[in-house]
């Protein structure tokens, strides 16, 4: 800066004595000390101590370089903070301040400048702290630096700022059962296998279909449904925020008691001897059965003791029933009791004719009928199994006349192959053998 310009420099006024070694500014004669005024030309003079341009200039200089900081820091551009645009603004006035004061202004116009720089620069040098969810509550916050904005891209949305410890924003996972839907007999103990620990996370449930919500039944424990009937099981996690999650739901249908199956001791099978079939059953409950393939009911035979097992093929079925009429699985058995043939064919006809012989039918052992020529003969056809009553030699009865022809009599006979008892055999109205007492012709 030119010392033309400075002395065109705005400085302020003061009244203050003069200094050695002044001159008039207006006729140039010098100036006795302590004088006020000129006495070649009367001119009063203000006078201020000596003006050095170096601090002057030094003190501008500091000041023009913090505006230009403080300009370039708020829009880019650079300059002088005091460029005047009118030279006429200046007033021209030839006085001095003394250094000290100079020097005083200078510092105070600086800590101002260096405020106003701080406050314009702050928000350009800091970061944005955002606060991120879901991160460790041990963190104050998270520090994003915000990206530079490209002209041609939208203005984004600003950044949601939450505490970090804010956990209960997120939604709450559902509740999961440790026995999922079905059928299950006498009840079910259900568990939230996800249940969280402590207050955070609360969990309510229903079990008659209705929304799950915080006014329903709130899960501390186990839920039992050991009642018969179905059940609808709804639940929901809810955090400390109070927010709700998705719902979980589950159908149990709950069936009655059923008693176990009486045990029967005997196997099904081939038997050779004389067997009891023995039944062992649940203490409280009671044991049915029948033998003609149906299905027992409450009312059927009721077991009581061991049953001897019949001679021939059998089929049992047995079933438990409890106090209240619930009935167990059926259990089947099929025997098959075959005797050793401790009577062979020749006695088992031998056995017809004396028993016909008691019975008068026949005259003597080789089959004389009374009242006719001819004789009778017995032989066996075939072996079988009679239901209920075992095995037999099936006998058939011929009549043999004078002229020795052979005639069927239609009469039958059976002949017990263990026992040897006879019978007369027949058909019931079903077609199955029957056997009658022999009480003669």
């Amino acid at each position: 800066m030119s010392e033309a310009q400075n002395t065109k420099r705005m400085r302020p006024i003061g009244d203050l004595p003069p200094e050695e070694g002044m001159s008039c500014p207006s006729c140039g004669a010098s100036i006795p000390d302590g004088m006020l005024y000129c006495e070649a030309c009367g001119e009063e003079i203000h006078f201020v101590s000596d003006f050095e341009p170096e601090v002057d200039d030094s003190i501008l200089a500091a000041m023009s370089g913090v505006a230009d900081e403080i300009a370039a820091g708020s829009d880019g551009n650079t300059g002088s903070i005091y460029e005047p645009e009118e030279e006429e603004a200046y007033i021209d006035l030839h006085i001095r301040f003394p250094k000290r004061y100079l020097r005083y202004a200078g510092v105070g116009v600086l800590a101002a400048a260096i405020v106003i720089t701080a406050v314009i620069a702050i928000p350009r040098v800091l970061k944005l702290t955002v606060f991120e969810r879901g991160t460790k509550a041990s963190e104050n916050a998270v520090e994003q630096t915000v990206p530079e904005q490209d002209p041609g891209q939208a203005e984004p949305e600003p950044t949601q700022i939450r505490p970090v410890d804010y956990l209960e924003a997120e939604e709450p996972k559902a509740p999961e059962f440790d026995n999922g839907s079905g059928r299950y007999e006498a009840g079910v103990m259900i568990s939230i296998t996800n249940a969280a620990a402590g207050n955070a996370i609360r969990y309510y449930y229903t079990t008659d279909g209705t929304k799950a919500d915080e006014n329903a039944t709130r899960y501390v424990g186990p839920i039992l449904l050991d009642e018969e009937g179905e059940y609808r099981v709804r639940a929901v996690a809810v955090n400390r925020d109070g927010r709700m999650s998705e719902e979980t739901v589950a159908v149990y249908q709950i069936e009655p008691a059923v008693p176990p199956a009486p045990v029967v001791l005997e196997e099904s099978g081939e038997y050779t001897q004389s067997t009891m079939i023995v039944v062992v059953m649940q203490e409280g409950c009671t044991v049915t059965y029948t033998t003609d393939g149906s299905e027992p009911e409450a009312d059927s035979t009721a077991y009581t003791g061991p049953i001897v097992m019949p001679v021939g093929n059998s089929v049992f079925k047995f079933r438990s029933f409890d106090s209240a009429g619930v009935g167990s699985e059926t259990v089947e058995r099929s025997y098959h009791l075959a005797f050793a043939r401790l009577v062979s064919e020749e006695q088992a006809t031998a056995s017809v004719i004396r028993v016909l012989l008691d019975k008068r039918v026949l005259i003597d052992e080789t089959g004389k009928v009374l009242g006719a020529d001819g004789r009778n003969v017995y032989h066996v056809d075939s072996v079988i199994e009679i239901e209920g009553a075992g095995e037999y030699y099936r006998i058939i009865e011929q009549y043999v006349g004078p002229d020795q022809t052979v005639v069927d009599t239609g009469l039958l006979y059976a002949v017990n192959t263990n026992d040897g008892s006879v019978h007369r055999l027949g058909y019931d109205s079903s077609g199955k053998y029957t056997l009658f007492t022999l009480s003669g012709r």
